[in-house]
């Protein structure tokens, strides 16, 4: 009982002062190739030696996104990085843009070779807050757990109910406070906050006029998502080039 009405303070406490939040939060995000490659069913352990012998030494500077937030709404979009190698890459679109008090969300994603938009209500996603604990730019922040069904990740999140908004990176939302990393799959993909600033003056989010790709449901954009991770393995090659891991 005492757990269930601290749950229920905190999210009154964001409901009541979520629409005086605002700033903008620079996350890295750091993909781990080698890890990925290597629970593929059909990839070999001299073959992830060889991988590991030829580019495991190679620094991994990830690349860098921006949460901007105000009035209970957030937009996720990538900031443009020279963190590349000296290589000229296409960035895979992605804009995320959620409004929390209406339970909607407005995305543009690239999956699959294909831009999709999907305007739906707010998936819920069901959390479990863990006993542990720690800081992440300055923040105390606390570890939840959820589980990712369709890509058979587990995803934990470290959220600070010091601001307190219920969004993050990602996409993902709902715990009693901003997430400032995730980590899935035990270090596969890590997403980290580098930077917060509650300070500037947000004086509308930059949502793009104009998002244009084909009209489907996340329920559609699993499905489809899903057939191509079980189709790529079963040819043997690697789903995560071509879409979000």
């Amino acid at each position: 009982m005492k757990n269930i009405l601290l749950g229920l303070l905190c999210f009154l406490s964001i409901e009541m002062s979520a629409q005086a939040v605002q700033g903008i939060i620079t996350y890295n995000r750091k993909q781990d190739w080698i890890s990925i490659m290597s629970k593929l069913p059909y990839v070999s352990q001299e073959e992830v030696d060889r991988v590991t012998l030829t580019w495991g030494k190679e620094e991994n500077k990830g690349s860098d996104f921006e949460l901007t937030f105000m009035d209970n709404k957030s937009i996720y979009i990538q900031k443009e990085s020279e963190n590349d190698y000296g290589y000229s890459w296409k960035k895979r679109a992605l804009v995320l843009v959620r409004d929390y008090k209406n339970k909607k969300i407005h995305d543009l994603r690239e999956e699959i070779g294909t831009t999709f938009v999907v305007e739906e209500d707010l998936p819920k996603i069901k959390w479990k807050i863990l006993n542990e604990i720690k800081e992440i730019e300055g923040y105390l922040c606390m570890k939840a757990e959820t589980k990712n069904k369709i890509k058979g990740q587990t995803v934990h999140a470290w959220f600070t109910d010091a601001i307190p908004m219920s969004g993050g990176p990602e996409g993902y939302s709902g715990l009693p406070g901003m997430i400032l990393e995730l980590d899935i799959n035990d270090g596969d993909a890590v997403i980290t906050a580098t930077k917060v600033d509650l300070k500037t003056t947000i004086e509308k989010l930059p949502i793009p006029k104009k998002m244009k790709g084909k009209k489907t449901t996340l329920a559609q954009l699993n499905t489809r998502i899903e057939k191509f991770i079980a189709d790529s393995i079963e040819g043997q090659k690697n789903p995560y080039w071509r879409i979000w891991y």
